[in-house]
């Protein structure tokens, strides 16, 4: 069903106005489960201001045969969504590689619950092996301003290293560059090597390893990774990189936030991810 708006209004008090005979709750289920769409993209929001000429699609949704998200959604508009990644998925796979990823289930699940409109694209990554935030986004427009702007993203993450670093808190500031395929290493600079920036500070000292909060000025790849290595405290679990224990059978990184300006409103926007249990239980075991 499709109607349109002819004078300002909520959603939420549109959507009574036109199906007078369903509860509120039903109508708050509808707009949760991707029911309705205004001006052809899903709205989840029953406080969105409608404006006279917009067109409100309505479509009928089963609450009983939802479709969950394969991920849980930390954030999700109709312009972007930002996604709890486990440690073992793929950000998203290479071309010809059939491996199951976040770009790919979270893909399949916007174009099943928008009865095929709707897509995502991936803005950044994050290893397969680390957990934590990624940001998806609805557009190829909204992708492309996020990425321009992606400077003036916050991104911390918690990372548990082996040994102790030099300092309580510091920066890391080096040259990086791909020594072999998916492999980076620490280079002066020359062609082709890419400057990268991390801060770093120590939040609890175990016997053996340090848990940190990472801050990184730059994004390039495995770049936690390559810098906490080279000043001899490589993420536990990260052998690939110099690591001699794995007691979490796992990288121990976890993307824990994403501070940012939002793409189309410009509202600052502000996530944040709990340490993760596993990360919880090694420390407490010390």
């Amino acid at each position: 069903m499709r109607i349109l708006v002819n004078e300002p209004c909520a959603l939420l008090e549109f959507l009574q106005s036109k199906i007078p005979s369903a509860a509120k709750t039903r109508l708050r289920k509808m707009l949760k489960y991707g029911g309705v769409m205004v001006d052809g993209a899903v709205a989840k929001r029953g406080d969105q201001a409608l404006q006279p000429g917009q067109v409100v699609e309505i479509h009928r949704v089963d609450a009983a045969r939802a479709i969950e998200p394969p991920l849980p959604l930390v954030y999700d508009d109709q312009w972007l969504m930002v996604v709890d990644k486990p440690s073992g998925l793929l950000s998203i796979a290479a071309v010809g590689e059939d491996a199951p990823s976040a770009y790919g289930m979270m893909g399949d699940y916007v174009r099943a619950s928008t009865h095929g409109r709707g897509r995502v694209y991936i803005v950044h990554r994050l290893d397969r092996s680390a957990s934590g935030l990624l940001m998806l986004a609805k557009s190829l427009e909204v992708k492309k301003t996020l990425q321009r702007h992606w400077d003036r993203v916050e991104k911390r993450y918690l990372a548990l290293a082996e040994g102790r670093p030099p300092k309580e808190a510091g920066t890391i500031r080096g040259w990086l560059r791909e020594a072999r395929a998916q492999k980076m290493q620490v280079c002066d600079r020359e062609p082709g090597a890419r400057l990268a920036v991390t801060h770093y500070r120590v939040k609890k000292t175990l016997r053996s390893s340090t848990l940190l909060e990472v801050r990184l000025e730059t994004g390039r790849r495995n770049q936690i990774r390559v810098h906490l290595a080279s000043i001899g405290c490589p993420v536990v679990g990260d052998k690939k990189y110099g690591a001699q224990s794995d007691p979490l059978r796992r990288l121990a990184l976890h993307a824990c936030l994403l501070a940012f300006p939002h793409p189309v409103t410009g509202e600052m926007v502000r996530l944040e991810l709990p340490m993760p249990d596993i990360f919880r239980a090694f420390l407490r075991a010390g």
